[in-house]
């Protein structure tokens, strides 16, 4: 993990095209996702392939960060919880703060959603194992109690709740980051590019 003495600031940046489309697919496919969860009819069938479609992403966003380009790798993405508390106060005071790509507060943010996608997208798998007695955790069925069924599902609601919880936070931040740094990160995970914001990228 990187200390707070050895905390990078970066200059110039580039993102993967593999991690933006990571990031695109996940905001597209757990949007259907959250929209299709409580309905019924044809909808059920929608989202279970939207899942299994979400996992396919996540598995391969995992494998990528230990793979991938530099700015991909899970290694760049941990911070000692000294150095997020040392970011955030600074971010969030006047003391001028220059453009990271893996700043301490978005990277610890980015693993805290993956988490939570892990947590919803396995406990969906449970969910259609034991309510639809199908799905790749369908050997799991006959272990799992209709007690156990019900928590299952009240965790998966909890878990897709707080992932939208976690979305509005990053949101928010990339917006406040972005006026901070002086820098359009929404395009910038667009385009994979810096796109300054006046003064040519001046803090």
């Amino acid at each position: 993990m990187k200390s707070v003495q050895s905390m990078p600031l970066i200059q110039e940046a580039s993102i993967n095209i593999m991690v933006r489309v990571f990031h695109w697919s996940v905001v597209i496919l757990f949007s259907v996702l959250f929209i299709t969860g409580d309905q019924g009819d044809g909808a059920d069938a929608m989202h279970i392939i939207t899942g299994y479609l979400l996992i396919s992403v996540i598995v391969a966003r995992i494998l990528w960060g230990f793979i991938g380009d530099e700015n991909a790798l899970w290694k760049n993405y941990l911070n000692h919880p000294k150095l997020i508390f040392t970011y955030l106060s600074k971010l969030l005071s006047s003391v001028k703060v220059k453009f990271q790509m893996h700043n301490p507060a978005g990277s610890s943010m980015i693993l805290a959603m993956i988490l939570t996608l892990l947590i919803t997208t396995f406990s969906g798998l449970l969910l259609e194992a034991v309510f639809e007695f199908s799905g790749a955790l369908l050997w799991l069925s006959t272990v799992i109690s209709d007690d156990q069924s019900f928590l299952i599902k009240e965790l998966h609601g909890i878990a897709a709740h707080l992932m939208l919880f976690a979305i509005t936070l990053h949101f928010l931040g990339v917006l406040y980051s972005s006026y901070r740094y002086r820098v359009n990160m929404p395009l910038m995970m667009i385009t994979g590019r810096l796109h300054f914001i006046e003064n040519k990228g001046k803090i």
